[in-house]
């Protein structure tokens, strides 16, 4: 009896296999900084275009050769030889390794998933930091903040300041020049929120919207900057820092 119950148990995987490598494997590589690429899989192109989320359908034999090549030229291109999944599904994300070049690391759905919705919710934010940008100009600059501080920095001096912090290498450096600046000038909740864009991690941008609170020339808007943080628990820590703060 065992022997025949282990007999359809083998048969079922042995099924299972077949049926996957008949349909071949589907690749999804998914950029984790919405980088744009181009996919080549044993030297043949794959998409048509460069994109930030790539799913390649009926992919056979045992491994095959990636390479991944960046629409953006100063990022290095990436290539790995990837083992075939008998599940017929394989993740993989893009992403910054630590010493500064980008790697290729194999994932889960899930993970895809929520860097999906993470992105449509940074362009919504995004859209809505770029019509503050655009109203900038005609905001009026003679009241005094609840907070206490006056004439927000100029437009121009701020940009300048953007593209300095966004140049250094790391995001304890990054951190370190944008505290300086939000300490040495008034801004508005929009620049804030520019600034917090510029880091990588949730912490450097939180600890950041905490710092920033009492250089805020319009902290009425504050809660632009908490949407600009990710996670609930991050909104609920600058919620409680404010509170504390008034």
């Amino acid at each position: 009896m065992k022997t025949y119950i282990r007999t359809i148990l083998l048969l079922l995987v042995f099924g299972i296999s077949a049926k996957a490598m008949a349909q071949g494997t589907t690749l999804t590589i998914f950029s984790e900084k919405n980088e744009n690429f181009t996919v080549f899989v044993n030297g043949d192109q794959k998409n048509t275009k460069p994109g930030d989320h790539v799913v390649i359908q009926g992919l056979y034999g045992p491994s095959f050769k990636l390479r991944v090549v960046f629409q953006d030229v100063s990022i290095r291109e990436i290539s790995k030889t990837v083992f075939n999944s008998t599940s017929g599904e394989l993740y993989y994300v893009v992403k910054p390794g630590k010493k500064g070049d980008y790697i290729f690391e194999k994932t889960s759905s899930d993970y895809v998933h929520t860097g999906e919705a993470a992105k449509a919710a940074s362009a919504t934010t995004a859209a809505v930091k770029e019509e503050k940008q655009a109203a900038a100009k005609t905001e009026p600059a003679a009241k005094k903040s609840g907070s206490g501080c006056s004439n927000p920095m100029p437009e121009g001096d701020f940009q300048a300041s953007t593209v300095a912090i966004s140049n250094a290498p790391f995001d304890g450096i990054k951190l370190s020049q944008a505290k300086k600046v939000v300490d040495a000038h008034c801004l508005y909740c929009r620049q804030i929120v520019e600034l917090m864009y510029i880091m990588s991690s949730e912490s450097s941008r939180l600890s950041l919207a905490k710092e920033a609170y009492h250089h805020c020339y319009d902290p009425e808007n504050y809660g632009d900057v908490k949407d600009a943080l990710n996670s609930i628990r991050s909104k609920d820590d600058l919620e409680r820092y404010i509170s504390s703060a008034k």
